[in-house]
């Protein structure tokens, strides 16, 4: 019906909404009539909106709904006089003459509501249709969408009394036993899979995964057809893969029990007594009376499905959805990657089930990780889209800040969440629980080494975070740039290392000598640091050193303070057992956990100290400009450097890994500062023990005078053509406009051929008024460069799960997780005649046609193992006859 444009004001009844509100004033139990049947939000006026939200805070307080508790009560709310003050609550007091029509008036008012959202939603959808902004697929969706919302608004669920479903459940009791166990959900077809799922159940997402030419969509086919001929249900299909034909040819072989391949070949037999025609024309009446109906459409996403489901329900009813497969599917919204993309994918097909009140049969196509084991049983973490990473990857623990390699936290008994630190959306690291850590079988990896040296093993399909989103690591290249993290801070750093055992492991590592049978000392050309590590080995072990000099070297030993014997270890020894370290050589030497979990000002101590061993702080000469700082740490265990970067990262200090190596001589690794803003930092937040220091005050006056060098802090350069254009267009601005509110000249696509500082970012996201590139100049993110990819082989893998955020940091390098599938079941379809590892010809005559249904998620029942009969010339999947022996199963007639 045409809107009636001579009455421009929405449907609504201002009397009504009075008479309501003053039977409410008048009797204090009118409200349990009606509470549950009207919001706020159904008033049209503002100011009874404001009295009904009064009236029901109210009585949720078992507070009285009278005049005086009324106005109290708007005036704590500031409403008092938005609603015509006290004199007004008086009028609708006296508007109605009794409160018994209270039930009649919010009828009212909840229509005109009604009718209201319902010119609202309309009103959204001419909109929509004018501009013709989207695609008419996602306009037909929308407009969907808002009417069901309507109309989902309007029915409300009311109490049912005990009574009625008592008599439901007698009824549905009794009609169970006279049909010995009639399932819930609808039937499977297999005894003893219904025996564990009771069906396919109302509003479940079910997965059925398997690799290729298992039988997945025989499988799917076969729950059609048992579901619409026995179960007389209505069944939608929706086939991404083959066509309908292809479909109907593998419906009519199963259900009529010929060949597949005699029927496509046309060799089905017409001689005397031969029956395969006879069969096909039953098999072809009984699929005709059933409910299936196929949608062959390609490529289709959520919304597509979403809308035809509605649809199909509508006009035909709708019991059940197939879906075949679900890695052809497309999202309908733009997704940093597909591990977001899939995901997106199943909540909307769960959304679906959920909605339609119908179960969802998705088929998944597991990754070939699976063969990587023998035998190639699947696992759910198999059916997760996402990469791995290698069991030495080290995660930290947001909280204490201990590093914990992840199959470490694999192997816990207790899954307890840990917190660990994960990207926003604004490109801020934020605090998020990792919920799982799970074996991901065996895969080939990669090394992955960026231009700071950092390192993390990963599968080819393990994603990272670039500018534009998530890649897999096999579409990456040397010299794209990848999120890391500026710095990380620690929330509650508990100190475990007093200041002298950071002091004497600081030198120890760095100088000292503690090796098995030799005896434990430390060497130094500098009497301070003798000093320092004297003092500390007397406070903490009641040591009395042995000073001897050698030429311009200093040893000092450090003897026991007590006569060593069997089971009584020399203190040093035993203090280093303490803190998970062992007598090593300089090449395997790292640090003990508990220094990760100190606070900075503890870890700086530690550092200030190391740097007085085999650190350097010098001048680094420029003959015709500014001379510069060398700061770097060089030591033989590439272990050791790599946890002295991440110490650093802790403190906000950023450094690159430098390797080098003289002929005849193990290689070194040298930890190097650079620019002058984070030498500046090094300086000021760490410095140097010892007369190694002494340089610190006049190369930090030197440093203050150098301007940081943008390039070595900017975002990639791409941002230009891709998150600045955006900026840029929505601001309605040319590039010359933009390259004058930066105070420069326009030099066409020289502008976008370096990347942006951050400082740089800060103006343009101030001209173009975004936040998006606000949010990239403030970010917690460094970007780093891809020096290397290297293949390694085959090795066992580990993923993880961070709900919301979706990634963590592991090696100081931000990766993404596995997300969880929204599956209700998943069920894993094996046949040891398929699996690889395994030849066809080796196996036995009844393996050759088994096939395993591992149910591995059951949300609400159990799960486990039920064996089916597969056959192969009818591509299709029966009960197991184990009444009969296993030579006489594959001569009984199906």
């Amino acid at each position: 019906m045409p809107l009636d444009t001579a009455n421009p004001l929405p449907p609504q009844n201002l009397e009504a909404e009075q008479s309501f509100l003053g039977a409410v004033l008048l009797d204090k139990d009118a409200l349990l009539k009606v509470a549950d049947k009207l919001v706020p939000e159904d008033f049209y006026k503002d100011a009874h909106s404001y009295v009904y939200e009064a009236m029901l805070e109210l009585y949720e307080k078992h507070e009285p709904i009278d005049l005086l508790s009324l106005t109290n009560r708007l005036q704590e709310k500031g409403r008092l006089e938005l609603i015509g003050g006290r004199s007004y609550l008086v009028s609708l007091a006296q508007a109605v003459p009794t409160s018994s029509h209270v039930v009649h008036y919010s009828t009212i008012i909840q229509k005109k509501a009604t009718l209201r959202r319902l010119q609202i939603a309309a009103a959204d959808i001419t909109g929509s249709v004018f501009s013709a902004e989207d695609e008419i697929e996602s306009i037909l969706d929308r407009a969907e969408q808002k009417i069901f919302a309507v109309s989902q608004k309007l029915l409300r669920r009311v109490f049912v009394p005990l009574k009625d479903v008592l008599s439901e459940a007698f009824e549905r009791i009794d009609e169970l036993h006279r049909e010995k166990g009639k399932l819930r959900g609808l039937t499977t077809g297999f005894t003893e899979l219904d025996n564990l799922l009771a069906g396919l159940q109302k509003s479940d997402l079910i997965i059925i995964a398997a690799r290729p030419s298992v039988g997945k969509t025989s499988f799917a086919l076969d729950l059609a057809r048992q579901v619409s001929t026995n179960g007389k249900a209505s069944v939608g299909i929706f086939s991404l893969e083959m066509s309908k034909e292809q479909l109907v040819d593998r419906l009519i072989c199963s259900q009529a029990g010929i060949d597949l391949w005699k029927m496509r070949t046309g060799k089905l037999s017409d001689a005397p007594g031969s029956d395969d025609f006879s069969r096909i024309g039953h098999a072809m009446n009984e699929l005709s009376e059933a409910k299936i109906f196929i949608d062959d459409t390609a490529n289709a996403n959520i919304m597509e499905i979403r809308t035809k489901a509605r649809r199909l329900q509508s006009e035909h009813g709708l019991d059940a959805i197939i879906l075949d497969y679900l890695q052809l599917m497309e999202g309908t919204s733009k997704q940093d990657g597909r591990v977001q993309e899939i995901a997106e994918i199943t909540r909307g097909l769960k959304s679906i089930a959920r909605e339609l009140n119908v179960p969802v049969v998705a088929l998944s196509q597991l990754s070939r990780a699976v063969e990587m084991t023998k035998p190639a049983l699947p696992k759910l973490s198999h059916l997760r889209e996402s990469g791995c990473l290698t069991g030495d990857s080290l995660i930290v623990h947001a909280l204490t800040g201990q590093r914990i390699r992840m199959d470490e936290l694999a192997a816990r008994k207790t899954k307890k969440p840990i917190p660990v630190f994960t990207l926003d959306d604004d490109w801020k690291l934020v605090v998020r629980p990792m919920s799982k850590v799970f074996s991901s079988g065996k895969k080939k990896v990669f090394e992955l080494r960026m231009k700071s040296g950092k390192i993390l093993k990963a599968s080819a399909n393990h994603p990272f975070r670039k500018l534009n989103g998530w890649h897999q690591l096999g579409t990456l290249s040397v010299g794209d740039a990848l999120a890391l993290p500026r710095s990380l801070c620690i929330e509650n750093p508990v100190d475990r290392l007093t200041e002298d055992e950071c002091v004497f492991l600081a030198h120890m590592i760095g100088d000292g000598c503690m090796v098995p049978r030799q005896p434990i000392h430390y060497t130094s050309a500098d009497r301070i640091n003798i000093t320092a590590v004297a003092d500390a080995a007397q406070r903490l072990f009641s040591i009395t050193p042995r000073l001897v000099r050698q030429e311009n070297w200093w040893h000092l030993y450090l003897p026991s303070p007590y006569r060593l014997a069997r089971g009584k270890r020399h203190p040093v020894t035993e203090w280093l057992l303490k803190h998970g370290l062992q007598l090593a050589h300089s090449y395997d030497k790292v640090l003990p956990t508990s220094l990760f979990e100190c606070s900075p000002n503890r870890i700086a101590l530690f550092l200030k100290h190391l740097w007085a061993t085999d650190g350097n702080i010098s001048w680094n000469r420029h003959p015709g400009r500014k001379d510069s700082g060398a700061i770097y740490y060089a030591s033989t265990s590439l272990v050791l450097i790599e946890q002295i970067q991440h110490l650093l990262l802790r403190l906000g200090i950023q450094s690159t890994v430098r390797k080098t190596q003289k002929i005849g001589y193990r290689p070194s690794h040298q930890l190097h500062i650079q620019g002058s803003m984070h030498q500046l930092l090094f300086l000021e937040r760490i410095g140097c023990w010892g007369s190694r220091g002494e340089i610190i005050p006049e190369l930090h006056r030197a440093l203050k005078t150098i301007h940081a060098n943008p390039n070595n802090d900017c975002i990639p350069a791409y941002a230009w053509n891709t998150v600045v254009v955006s900026a840029k267009n929505s601001a309605s601005m040319s590039w010359r406009d933009v390259a004058s509110s930066l105070g420069m000249s326009y030099c066409g696509s020289t502008l976008f051929a370096s990347g942006i500082s951050r400082s740089r970012m800060e103006r343009l996201a101030r001209v173009c008024e975004a936040d998006e590139l606000a949010h990239l100049a403030q970010s917690d993110v460094l970007w780093d460069t891809i020096a290397s990819i290297t293949p390694l082989g085959v090795q066992d893998v580990y993923d993880a799960t961070v709900p919301g955020t979706h990634n963590f940091i592991a090696n100081d390098i931000i990766v993404h997780n596995s997300i969880e599938q929204d599956a209700d079941v998943v069920l894993f379809i094996y046949r040891k005649a398929a699996d690889r590892n395994y030849r066809y010809d080796e196996l036995a005559e009844d393996e050759k046609h088994i096939a395993e249904i591992i149910i591995a998620k059951h949300r609400n029942g159990p799960t486990g193992t039920v064996k089916l009969f597969w056959d192969e010339k009818r591509v299709s999947f029966k009960n197991l006859d184990r009444s009969h022996a296993t030579s006489a199963i594959f001569n009984t007639p199906f």
